[in-house]
């Protein structure tokens, strides 16, 4: 194992505690950064984002998270570019996001199970919808 591969378990760990920090206050309003094709760091000075929030814990430092820099951050969570992308992104549409949501995105990353299984019980809903208005016709 690298220093840049983490065990699964400390993968789970390191998430749920980064979505709990974000969880305590649902309601505060997260700036998202640019996705890592678009120049990644750049956000409004006043908003703090995802990642600022996490390196404000002093647990997750202790634990190892070296700086607020993507390259870091990803190290420390075990996370690719995409999935750090689709924590800590926006665009210029959507600059900031409420808490929750971010948390919630975190937690889809951490245990996609839950998010595939939503999405196949709308499928499933959806086709027997359909099949029952075919039926009726």
């Amino acid at each position: 194992m690298t220093d840049l591969e983490i065990r699964k378990e400390d993968r789970h760990v390191r998430l749920d505690r980064w979505a709990a920090l974000l969880e305590r206050d649902p309601c505060q309003t997260i700036g998202l950064l640019s996705p890592s094709w678009a120049g990644g760091d750049q956000r409004g000075p006043l908003i703090p984002s995802a990642i600022d929030v996490a390196w404000e814990d002093p647990i997750l430092r202790v634990m190892g998270l070296k700086s607020r820099a993507r390259g870091d951050v990803k190290a420390f969570f075990g996370l690719s570019d995409a999935e750090l992308d689709r924590i800590v992104s926006g665009s210029w549409r959507v600059p900031m996001r409420p808490a929750w949501q971010v948390a919630a995105r975190i937690r889809n990353v951490g245990d996609p199970r839950v998010e595939r299984l939503v999405l196949a019980s709308v499928t499933a809903i959806i086709l027997v919808f359909v099949a029952v208005v075919e039926w009726l016709r």
